[in-house]
C-alpha cells in the first residue's frame, strides 16, 4: 500500500472516529439533559412526598383529637347510663312502694266502705 493510500485510510479512520465522537457527544448531551429532567422530576416528587407527609401528620393529629373527644363522649355516656340505671332502680322502688301503698289504701277504703254499709244498715 502506498503512502497516499495509507494517508487516505488514516483520514477515513479519523473521519470515522470524528463521527463517532460527535455521535457520542450528542448522545452524552442528550443523556445529560434526560438526567437533568429526571433530577427535576425527582425533586418535584420529593416535594410532593414531603407535602403528603405533612398532610398525613396533620390528619393523624386531627384523628387523635377526634378519638379523644369520642373517648370523652363515651365516658360521659357511660356515666349517664349508670346514673340513669341508678335512678331507674330508685324509681322502681318508689313505684313498688306506691303500689303497695295503693293496695293498702284500696284495702282500707274497701274496709271502710263495708263498715259504712254496716252502719247504714243498722241505722235504717
Amino acid at each position: 500500500m502506498s503512502n497516499a493510500q495509507r494517508l487516505d485510510n488514516v483520514e477515513n479512520n479519523l473521519e470515522t472516529v470524528k463521527q463517532l465522537l460527535v455521535s457520542t457527544t450528542s448522545y452524552a448531551e442528550s443523556a445529560d439533559k434526560r438526567i437533568d429532567r429526571l433530577v427535576e422530576r425527582q425533586n418535584l416528587t420529593q416535594r410532593q412526598l414531603d407535602g403528603l407527609a405533612v398532610t398525613v401528620q396533620v390528619m393523624g393529629e386531627k384523628i387523635d383529637r377526634v378519638v379523644e373527644k369520642i373517648d370523652r363522649f363515651v365516658e360521659k355516656t357511660d356515666d349517664f347510663i349508670d346514673t340513669t340505671k341508678a335512678r331507674n332502680a330508685v324509681l322502681d322502688g318508689v313505684i313498688l312502694e306506691l303500689r303497695e301503698g295503693q293496695m293498702s289504701t284500696n284495702a282500707a277504703v274497701e274496709r271502710f266502705d263495708r263498715i259504712l254499709e254496716q252502719l247504714l244498715k243498722r241505722n235504717e
